[in-house]
């Protein structure tokens, strides 16, 4: 009873775990447990069969695949709210992708049984997971169409973009916590390919390299170079 009633504080403390949970029959509740993961952890090879759904509470994921050569592709990151492994769920699927904790992790999980008869007595999760697949798709299908279409230079202009935008900055410089390993997993690319990008917009001063981070020192410069009109 300690483990449901923990369970449930969580639950009324996140308006988000809250609307996931709110029309979960009492039996299944029951049935959920909580599990936590260090950062660092791979919570999901690719090339397995899920065991159980889970939803995360606190912390991120990165979804990521590697390729034979053993080059890795970031494809997204997920927060709290999120799914992992609905799409191989339902079909009795090895995972795509593999999934590890980006920062200290902390998911419910369910066994199939249990969830498959919640999605059967709750029409607001059968929604809800509705809602994450269709997110999951458009978000995918943007990504595929953006790497296939777009120059590298404008992804990674676009890239340091959102991230400042995320940030909300009180300062004129902006400092995103990304290294070029890491950008070379979100674009699938050689590092020698990153770093010349980097290269060219720092000597243009418009960013400046760190080893952990890249600092935006103008972002106007930075938005002019996606949209073409940098010289």
């Amino acid at each position: 009873m300690q483990k449901l009633f923990e369970l449930i504080k969580i639950i009324d403390s996140n308006l988000v775990l809250y609307e996931i949970f709110k029309s979960c029959p009492y039996e299944i509740l029951r049935q959920c447990q909580i599990k936590k993961y260090p950062a660092g952890t791979i919570i999901c090879h690719q090339g397995e069969v899920i065991n159980c759904f889970s939803i995360i509470v606190s912390g991120a994921i990165d979804v990521f695949t590697v390729n034979e050569n053993g080059k890795k592709y970031t494809i997204a990151t997920h927060q709290c709210g999120a799914i992992i492994g609905e799409m191989e769920f339902f079909q009795k699927k090895p995972f795509v992708c593999s999934v590890e904790a980006v920062t200290d992790l902390t998911v419910v999980e369910i066994k199939p049984d249990f969830f498959l008869k919640w999605v059967a007595e709750d029409r607001k999760i059968s929604a809800y997971v509705i809602e994450v697949l269709s997110n999951k798709f458009y978000y995918y299908s943007l990504k595929v169409n953006n790497d296939i279409m777009y120059p590298l230079k404008d992804r990674i202009c676009t890239y340091l973009l959102s991230r400042c935008k995320q940030q909300s900055p009180k300062t004129t410089e902006i400092e995103v916590k990304v290294n070029k390993e890491k950008l070379s997993e979100e674009f699938a690319v050689t590092s020698r390919s990153i770093h010349r990008i980097l290269h060219n917009l720092q000597k243009k001063n418009i960013i400046k390299v760190k080893t952990d981070a890249i600092i935006v020192k103008e972002l106007d410069l930075l938005a002019a170079e996606v949209e073409g009109r940098s010289t």
